[in-house]
């Protein structure tokens, strides 16, 4: 499969306020806020580098496949981890119990700092803590760590992409770590997406607690395109095209449920089209693999993965499924939060798919996305299925 170019910026192509982000010392707490593409996690994995030299670091991501896809990113070993995997093991090996929990995946962070202040371990020693998508961990999260005596943080978020139950406010990690002013740094440049993708998904900017990314100045005669297909192998061959165009890219199919994934990476690997290039590596990821995540972000092919897996990563082109997405209990801004995040993935193209006969599309859902089409073009896709 053809490699594709992943690699980490150089320290010359920072921006002024990502290259003052980069120089803040290790010691302190500091919380780096900005959009979708401004750099936020490669401004992290960078300031973590500079300061790995000793054993006492870490960084945390909220979900596995960002874990793979930052550890990809660095060629030095990195001492990473997924928040919850390394707060559950943290808990066990210091009580030999496991967490208590309110309710199934909600721990009881007020019993558990009322532990940790009982094992009277602020003389341990200290972990410096770097923390990717910082909006979606809550308070006793950060409390907890605090209390067994941890003070050192760097914490990048976006309030626009919080996207889960549990999560803290970009005021309420302010609040919390004491930051003034000069802690908090804000990044407005957006280097991700082409002037097109970066329009699109300002549409679902939300919060100003986050500042609105700039526009790119990079023209693309690709803008974002929603497909209404009648036949499912229609949006199979689509993809499978696209990526025989260039084996190198990296293709990202985002979709509502398992079943969605598991049908469309079946159909992926079954599908035959007359090609000039091999048969495209297709990938996934599923919560039930754990840490187990066989995704390639060097190469290219195509990946089919849920939205709640796809945050703080990025592909060359996106594909959105909108059937089996759901206005839940009518939450229009939590609905425009997961649109921020899953348009934003894009970084050359990114289209939309569905389907004419689908009793699974929500016309709520569909009634977010803009009807201006120098934002959004609107076609029917046919193939002759």
């Amino acid at each position: 499969m053809a490699k594709r170019r992943f690699k980490l910026p150089d320290y010359s192509d920072l921006t002024k306020d990502q290259d003052r982000a980069l120089r803040l010392p290790k010691e302190g707490q500091f919380l780096i806020v900005g959009g979708p593409g401004t750099g936020k996690s490669v401004v992290a994995l960078l300031h973590i580098m500079r300061h790995q030299q000793a054993n006492d670091h870490l960084f945390l991501t909220y979900n596995h496949v960002l874990r793979a896809f930052t550890k990809q990113c660095v060629e030095s070993s990195l001492n990473n981890d997924t928040a919850y995997s390394w707060f559950y093991k943290t808990y066990y090996a210091l009580t030999k119990k496991f967490v208590p929990k309110i309710e199934e995946y909600k721990p009881d962070y007020d019993k558990i700092i009322q532990v940790y202040e009982e094992l009277n371990l602020e003389e341990s020693e200290k972990i410096y803590f770097v923390i990717d998508e910082g909006q979606d961990l809550p308070q006793g999260f950060y409390e907890s760590i605090m209390a067994l005596g941890h003070e050192n943080f760097f914490i990048v978020a976006d309030q626009n992409q919080q996207i889960t139950e549990q999560r803290s406010s970009i005021q309420e990690l302010v609040d919390m770590l004491a930051l003034d002013r000069s802690n908090v740094i804000e990044l407005k440049e957006n280097f991700r997406n082409t002037s097109p993708i970066a329009l699109f998904a300002q549409q679902f900017y939300t919060d100003k607690a986050s500042p609105k990314p700039k526009l790119p100045d990079t023209p693309s005669l690709d803008t974002p395109v929603l497909y209404e297909y009648e036949f499912v192998d229609d949006c199979v061959k689509m993809m499978l095209r696209e990526a025989d165009q260039d084996p190198a890219k990296l293709i990202g199919l985002i979709v509502a449920t398992d079943t969605k994934r598991d049908d469309y990476v079946r159909r992926l690997r079954k599908m035959d089209i007359e090609r000039d290039y091999d048969k495209p590596l297709v990938s996934s990821y599923k919560a039930s693999n754990q840490e187990n995540v066989e995704i390639d972000f060097s190469r290219g092919g195509i990946v089919v993965i849920t939205d709640k897996s796809c945050k703080g990563i990025e592909f060359d082109i996106v594909f959105i499924l909108l059937d089996g997405f759901k206005l839940h209990m009518g939450d229009i801004t939590a609905m425009k939060k997961r649109f921020y995040v899953m348009t934003s993935r894009a970084i050359k193209k990114l289209f939309l798919f569905t389907g004419s006969k689908c009793t699974q599309v929500d016309p709520e859902v569909i009634a977010l996305l803009p009807e201006d089409e120098t934002i959004l073009k609107r076609d029917t896709l046919y193939y002759g299925s």
